[in-house]
């Protein structure tokens, strides 16, 4: 009988209130001052590195906007991946091991690898892979 009820239900849409049920979308985490300070200081970064050249038109409005404080970014790791990953090579380092990553990086000629370092100022070589990956 229970099973003829609960048929009933759903086939005269008594499901509704289950998919009312549902927990709402957590809210966006709200960005820390020194979330905020690291994302402009990579952004400004990465626009003064040689990397500048080779970003698009909205990637360059968009690291100028966080650089200059006019956005919020969630984090710094959207201005150093942009970096990374205008670096040939970086799509299949980052998508392997770590010593993948690791050789990878240590074949980086020093004028990359250079403000790649400036991008990312006190980060080990691991924790960005470990963001990245």
């Amino acid at each position: 009988m229970t099973a003829v009820s609960a048929v009933a239900a759903i086939a005269l849409g008594g499901t509704a209130g289950l998919a009312q049920a549902q927990a709402p979308a957590p809210a966006p985490q709200a960005v820390s001052v020194t979330q905020q300070a690291e994302a402009q200081q990579a952004a400004r970064a990465l626009l003064a590195s040689p990397f500048a050249v080779s970003l698009s038109a909205a990637e360059r409005t968009e690291m100028t906007q966080i650089a200059n404080g006019e956005v919020s970014a969630a984090s710094k790791w959207s201005a150093i991946k942009a970096a990374f990953s205008k670096v040939g090579g970086f799509a299949k380092a980052i998508g392997g091991k770590f010593s993948d990553f690791k050789k990878w990086y240590d074949g980086l000629s020093w004028w990359v690898r250079a403000p790649l370092a400036a991008i990312s100022p006190g980060l080990t070589l691991l924790e960005i892979y470990n963001a990245l990956h």
